[in-house]
């Protein structure tokens, strides 16, 4: 069973968030009447769809019952549904589905793709915001530890959790289905106060299922603080004692005629 910390991962809030923003930003509907955002988490994502477009009906879906919890905890008007993104299958359509920093957690993006676009109202858009993060120092700190002799055993599979697709890939997938097609990606530069914070930033996210697998808090913390080791060379500290963290993320946006 999976675990998501909703205040864990609303530590870095205003980081989390800017790319739902950035997203929403681009997106050319002018009166959505019906949006869903997969993947909502504690609602932060859905927050700023709801403020785009006021008038819309906008549904909150995710996976995780505390992140629901959460998310209708922060707006109890809103409408929220638990279920899996990977098996969700509305009777409807709608005009606008979107989805921040989740696909990633689904397989097989080849069918996943498709699927959604088929769920999209004749006008509407498919919008996606995934990681592509996968170089960065940090992720290969932690593949760097996974695979050392003291933890490959409980961490074997942990590295196939996690989906990284290229541009091209969605190109590929969305070209003979729509006329109109948006694609991105932005690097964005967070300011962290220490090197600890990269480790803490991922430990609600990517990092979070190898730490599932390890028996107990002292295997957890020399787990993570090997990977903090393993990837310190890659975050220079700045005159200021800061670490600037670039996270890249691609974005596309798939209009349906």
């Amino acid at each position: 069973m999976t675990y998501w910390n909703p205040d864990a991962y609303m530590k870095f809030g205003n980081e989390r968030t800017r790319p739902s923003i950035d997203l929403v930003g681009r997106i050319d509907l002018a009166d959505p009447a019906s949006v869903v955002d997969i993947g909502c988490g504690p609602g932060n994502s859905t927050q700023v769809l709801r403020e785009r477009w006021p008038k819309a009906s906008v549904i909150g879906l995710d996976s995780s019952p505390r992140m629901i919890e959460k998310a209708r905890a922060a707006f109890p008007a809103g409408e929220w549904v638990l279920a899996d993104a990977a098996s969700w299958a509305p009777d409807g359509r709608y005009d606008l589905i979107f989805s921040n920093a989740t696909l990633q957690w689904i397989p097989d993006h080849d069918a996943l793709i498709g699927r959604l676009f088929e769920r999209v109202a004749r006008g509407g858009a498919l919008a996606v915001q995934v990681p592509a993060n996968s170089g960065s120092p940090l992720h290969q700190a932690l593949l760097r530890t996974a695979r050392s002799p003291e933890w490959r055993t409980a961490t074997a599979g942990c590295e196939n959790l996690i989906t990284y697709q290229d541009a091209a890939f969605y190109y590929d997938r969305l070209r003979g289905r729509t006329g109109r097609l948006d694609i991105w990606e932005t690097t964005y530069f967070h300011v962290m106060e220490s090197r600890r914070d990269l480790v803490e930033w991922y430990a609600s996210t990517g990092l979070r299922p190898y730490l599932e697998r390890l028996a107990g808090d002292h295997e957890r913390e020399a787990f993570r603080n090997r990977v903090l080791s393993e990837c310190e060379s890659g975050y220079p500290l700045r005159a200021d004692g800061r670490v600037l963290f670039p996270f890249k993320r691609l974005f596309f946006v798939a209009y349906r005629d």
